[in-house]
């Protein structure tokens, strides 16, 4: 029987040894995942005495590639950014308890431990969760108060209140601040991929990023795009697939910062990290890789904006090779997750100009060059409700 393909489930899961199978621990809602086991052929042409070319075909080594689009959901990019860029240095939440009830309207709460100004919460949970900002630094001995907003740059007497009711202690939790960076002598990352084609469960081992091209455009979410290499597959029991209920980051969230000035004028942003994968064959007797091997990252991005002054231009015509950020943020209510991804030393190389359109667009090309503040060419920082490290 024809099967429907929306019945398909792809899971993840990050391997404590490379190459070693697990089970998944996370789903992955995929726009796209396209994957192949490659056996390559070896031919046998000798001369037998008769007049065909093939005279015996031979199972060679055997491997696997994976493309997968996915949308920037902010829980599951963080294993896509840890398996390209590099490891992840987390920076705690703080997490507490309501020290009273709050009514619905509510633009303070009063928790066990001090809030930081400026700092996104997840009050409650399940039915009763919802997300606010504090508005000013917590006052208080303990418990303290902090007056928060529902809606970013709502704040004094236009704060918006809590939508929700909440009763003692109800958990008060932070986001994490995750940052990425690289670090060559840091093990690298592998995966296991798990994937029900609605017939077969089957396991990839040693799944390991080649690719990442983030897409940003304020008409649409953000989105991942990725190329992997990993081990054939082999058949696994099934898994029950459980997806994030968090919302992708939206495009036109998006704020650009070059040369340390915030613009405005940016149309799309695509972002480009790659490193060499090749999987190794060598003489340990199986048909499968030795091992998957990273080589060196490098990072490009393509950026077109509005042409109203010479700023952006200027940067390709001086060569001024300075810090470029892109920056997401979902509303607070939704979340108030986000993702900055940084060229602490960005190389314009290209600068054009275009007058097809109704108005004039800029189109610039730069690549991330290295530098000590990235550790590398590119580094991101991504914030989540995610406490461990990916």
């Amino acid at each position: 029987m024809t099967q429907l393909s929306r019945l398909a489930t792809l899971g993840l899961a990050k391997e404590t040894t490379a190459g070693t199978y697990v089970i998944p621990t996370m789903s992955i809602p995929f726009m796209k995942a396209d994957f192949e086991d490659t056996t390559v052929p070896i031919e046998d042409k000798s001369y037998r005495n008769n007049d065909t070319e093939l005279q015996g075909l031979y199972a060679g080594p055997q491997d696997a590639t994976w493309s997968i689009d996915v949308l920037a959901y902010p829980d599951l990019i963080g294993h896509m950014l840890r398996g390209i860029i590099g490891p992840d240095t987390v920076t705690a939440a703080t997490s507490t308890t309501l020290s009273a009830s709050t009514s619905v309207g509510a633009t303070n709460i009063q928790t066990a431990a001090s809030l930081a100004a400026g700092t996104v919460v997840a009050i409650d949970t399940a039915g009763n969760l919802e997300y606010a900002i504090t508005d000013g630094a917590a006052t208080g001995v303990g418990p303290y108060t902090s007056n928060i907003t529902t809606v970013a740059g709502k704040t004094g007497v236009n704060r918006v209140g809590l939508a929700l009711a909440h009763t003692t202690p109800a958990p008060v939790v932070t986001t994490t601040t995750h940052t990425f960076k690289q670090n060559p002598t840091a093990a690298k990352a592998t995966y296991s991929l798990t994937t029900y084609d609605t017939l077969t469960t089957l396991g990839y081992a040693g799944a390991t990023f080649s690719d990442l091209q983030m897409k940003i455009d304020p008409k649409g979410a953000l989105s991942f795009s990725t190329k992997l290499a990993s081990m054939p597959g082999v058949s696994q029991s099934s898994f029950v697939p459980s997806y994030t209920s968090l919302d992708p980051l939206l495009g036109w969230s998006w704020v650009m910062t070059n040369a340390g000035a915030t613009s405005s004028r940016g149309l799309s942003y695509d972002i480009t990290v790659k490193r060499t994968v090749e999987s190794i064959h060598s003489s340990d007797g199986i048909q499968a890789p030795r091992e998957i091997f990273q080589g060196p990252l490098a990072a490009d991005g393509t950026y077109k904006a509005i042409f109203e002054n010479q700023t952006d231009l200027n940067l390709y015509a001086n060569y001024t090779q300075s810090p470029a950020t892109a920056q997401l943020n979902q509303p607070v209510v939704r979340g108030g997750m986000g993702l900055a991804v940084t060229f602490s030393k960005s190389g314009w190389y290209k600068g054009s100009r275009s007058y097809a359109g109704t108005y004039v667009q800029g189109d610039y090309s730069l690549h991330g060059i290295y530098n000590t503040t990235d550790s590398g060419a590119v580094s991101a920082v991504l914030t989540n409700f995610t406490t461990s490290a990916y």
